[in-house]
């Protein structure tokens, strides 16, 4: 366990900590005005029995140009590539006991450096901290410092800091070596043999800044640019999901202002192409901007903006993922994915169950969560019962009357392993109409036979209206489909390859573990036979949907203010 500590004493600390090992705590973090906790960031945390690394932001911005978080563990080397330094650490109690039978601390930054100079670190990658000022180390430090030895790697990074913190230098710069991942800063630092004047360094230093600023999505929002309007993007610039469905709403029902939706899919008045001069325009004036997944890069909204996403998570969210994330060149590197997070002001979800998730997975302390459900699931649950256009959609289709229906509907893969797709038999085309609906990123990359397509038209919602049976293994709209009172099987043939991967909330997982199959044989027998457990409740759906009401009451609000 990590146990949080206000230390107005350092002398008291040890007694603290020796305090604190009978009752089974393993890591402490210390408080002050200074930092705030993101305490269900550190909830998160992963513990092991060393000094951990957390990320962090400084005054809600992420400015920190690491690329450890990419690692399970890091040295003090690797730390030190940080572009700023902070004592970013989850201290380890029984690491720190032994430094304090051998020194006296009474810094913060003294205490987080000696710890990360003990030995490899491990490297969690929850934003725990947002620091509200700068933080160095102490002379005290120092004089510490020069009685050890450490590699001349080492004590060159340690002459950085040093010189950062406006201290005398260590060690003689004839022994100490430039690291081979040396950041340009540091080299740069070398090549003046550390005599660079410090007004140059700083100048140096906010040009690396501005640039960092510019390229990871760091701004202010203006106000005085507000004009009276709502835009909707949809998710990659298409027609579909939420914000489909709360955009024919609001064009129904909500005539006091103009409503816009981004989409070169649909023609027509309040269809605008993307990325226009006077499209990007609208966006970046409008009221309300309502997403359904994280801006585009060129796009700097001075609204309030709303957050529909995109389903409830079974697959671990960006922070809280197991695979390394920012070493995929095609993912938005944490810096990005932070600070666009940063300017959005409200999340919707579609159960308060759900809610946890993307407190850890996302940067969301400072958004308002409203759990009122998400527009496609009312949109299923508005035409559900209504017979005529469910005949309308079937007829679209040419389903076999005679037959009952099984849409199936894998998510996103990133590989090209088939396996993962179940087969589709001489017995489940004889028994059912099968409609096939892939991730809309794997169209096209495979499809089993016999099945039916259906047209790019018809919307994944009303394939799930027309179902009597929904396939999926790791999509959200399993949750979609209970909702409508569909009988659901998750078939996840390689879960354990998914989880080194990716991974799954477990939770999630466990709701679902009834319908779970990992055998095709077995999930085959089981559909010819319609032996599928059916789910009698689950904490993630809300059959209570208010989101149209809420949402257009929040909306209300925001153009009144």
């Amino acid at each position: 366990m990590i146990k949080n500590i206000q230390l107005d004493d350092w002398s008291t600390l040890e007694d603290k900590l020796k305090a604190l090992l009978p009752k089974d705590y393993t890591h402490f973090i210390i408080e002050n005005e200074a930092i705030t906790i993101d305490e269900d960031m550190l909830e998160a945390v992963e513990l092991k029995p060393q000094t951990i690394i957390v990320d962090y932001a400084i005054d809600n911005t992420y400015l920190n140009d690491a690329q450890y978080f990419n690692q399970h563990e890091a040295t003090f080397e690797a730390w030190m590539n940080n572009s700023n330094h902070y004592p970013n650490v989850i201290f380890h109690i029984e690491t720190v006991l032994h430094i304090l039978e051998d020194y006296t601390v009474d810094h913060l930054f003294d205490l987080a450096l000696l710890s990360l100079l003990k030995g490899n670190s491990f490297v969690d990658r929850h934003i725990v901290y947002d620091f509200h000022q700068s933080f160095v180390t102490s002379s005290g430090l120092w004089e510490i410092i020069t009685e050890l030895n450490f590699e001349h790697t080492t004590q060159f990074l340690l002459n950085v800091l040093a010189y950062e913190h406006q201290y005398s230098l260590p060690y003689s710069k004839k022994q100490i070596e430039l690291p081979q991942e040396a950041t340009p800063i540091q080299r740069w630092l070398k090549s003046t043999r550390f005599k660079a004047p410090r007004f140059l360094y700083n100048a140096k230093c906010k040009r690396e800044l501005k640039q960092f600023k510019k390229d990871n999505y760091v701004y202010d929002k203006d106000p005085n640019k507000l004009k009276n309007h709502i835009v909707f993007l949809g998710h990659h610039y298409r027609f579909q999901g939420n914000s489909r469905y709360l955009f024919n709403h609001l064009a129904k029902h909500y005539s006091k202002t103009t409503v816009y939706f981004i989409t070169d899919e649909v023609k027509g008045p309040n269809f605008l192409e993307p990325e226009t001069k006077e499209t990007n325009e609208l966006i970046e004036s409008a009221k309300v901007v309502i997403l359904e997944d994280l801006m585009p890069d060129h796009l700097h909204p001075n609204g309030k903006v709303v957050q529909l996403w995109h389903g409830t998570p079974i697959k671990r969210l960006f922070f809280d993922r197991v695979d390394q994330v920012s070493s995929d060149n095609h993912k938005p590197s944490r810096a990005k994915v932070f600070n666009k997070w940063a300017h959005q002001d409200y999340l919707i979800c579609d159960s308060e169950a759900s809610e946890p998730y993307f407190e850890t997975g996302f940067p969301s302390k400072h958004l308002d969560f409203i759990s009122c459900g998400y527009p496609r699931v009312r949109y299923l649950l508005d035409k559900v019962d209504d017979k005529p256009y469910l005949s309308f959609i079937q007829k679209e289709l040419k389903l076999d009357p005679n037959k009952q229906t099984l849409l199936y509907a894998p998510t996103k893969h990133t590989h090209d392993n088939h396996d993962d797709i179940l087969p589709v038999s001489d017995g489940l085309v004889k028994k059912y109409n099968i409609i096939y609906r892939p991730h809309p990123d794997n169209e096209g990359t495979f499809e089993p036979e016999q099945v039916i397509t259906a047209p790019s038209n018809i919307e994944t919602q009303d394939l799930i209206l027309v179902a009597d049976f929904v396939l999926t293994d790791y999509s959200s709209l399993i949750f979609d489909a209970l909702t409508a009172d569909k009988t659901i099987c998750q078939y996840t043939p390689n879960q354990e390859v998914f989880d080194q991967q990716r991974g799954v909330y477990e939770e999630v997982m466990q709701s679902l573990s009834t319908v779970r199959y990992s055998d095709k044989k077995a999930l085959h027998n089981d559909l010819i036979s319609h032996q599928m457990t059916t789910v009698k409740s689950n904490p993630f759906i809300n059959t209570n949907n208010q989101s149209y009401e809420q949402i257009s009451t929040l909306i209300d609000s925001i153009m009144k203010n």
